[in-house]
């Protein structure tokens, strides 16, 4: 059985790798990089929607 410390640490896990692709996202604007935005938009949306389609 799953326990609320691993819920915390998995939800902790998926949050900080939210950050992190939001970062690149903006650092891919910054260059004006539109294919590197695009992938890490499509990564931070997979990321968004893990919680849900593990529930």
């Amino acid at each position: 059985m799953i326990t609320i410390l691993e819920y915390l640490t998995f939800f902790v896990l998926l949050l900080t790798a939210l950050v992190l692709a939001i970062k690149e996202m903006s650092v891919a604007l910054d260059e004006v990089d539109i294919e590197r935005f695009t992938l890490w938009t499509g990564v931070a949306s997979v990321i968004a929607g893990l919680p849900i389609m593990l529930w």
